[in-house]
């Protein structure tokens, strides 16, 4: 399964998502997606940036059970890439410091990722004490889910 986390800024949801499911028993990767450096886990990590996303992740598929992906909140080709071939796509709500522009650019890429992957689910994760960045997320994006906390996002991403 392919989980795109899409964040502006570093995020704990994909070293959480990616470590628990590595836990659980499964060959997890970490691809890194993103222009930004952000902290190595203990976890195998792939970075690949720009055109080569959507090739790369076809190609890993192959190998890895599951592949947790770390995109840029930007607009950009390897964002895009990952979106579209993501099952789940998790949106950190934290990230977007309730700006109500940023989170409709986002909305709206995500709505044009699903005319090409229909199936593709959400899952915000809500800022702590700050329910409204998510409620225009979820407003923009019909059939979105919420889900605060960890265990919550777990579940919500992996059906568990």
């Amino acid at each position: 399964m392919i989980v795109t986390v899409v964040s502006e800024r570093a995020c704990e949801a994909k070293l959480v998502l990616a470590a628990r499911r590595s836990q659980s028993g499964r060959k997890v990767l970490l691809m890194d997606a993103d222009s930004q450096p952000h902290a190595r886990p203990a976890l195998p990590v792939r970075s690949v940036n720009g055109k080569g996303v959507g090739a790369e992740l076809e190609n890993l598929g192959q190998r890895f059970q599951d592949i947790v992906v770390d995109a840029d909140g930007r607009d950009s080709q390897g964002s895009r890439a990952a979106l579209i071939a993501a099952r789940v796509v998790v949106v950190p709500a934290e990230n977007l410091d309730g700006d109500a522009t940023r989170a409709a650019r986002l909305a709206e890429r995500i709505g044009n990722a699903r005319l090409f992957n229909p199936g593709l689910r959400i899952v915000i994760v809500p800022a702590d004490g700050d329910c409204r960045t998510a409620a225009l997320l979820h407003a923009g994006l019909p059939g979105a889910e919420l889900a605060a906390g960890d265990e919550t996002l777990y579940a919500s991403v992996f059906r568990v």
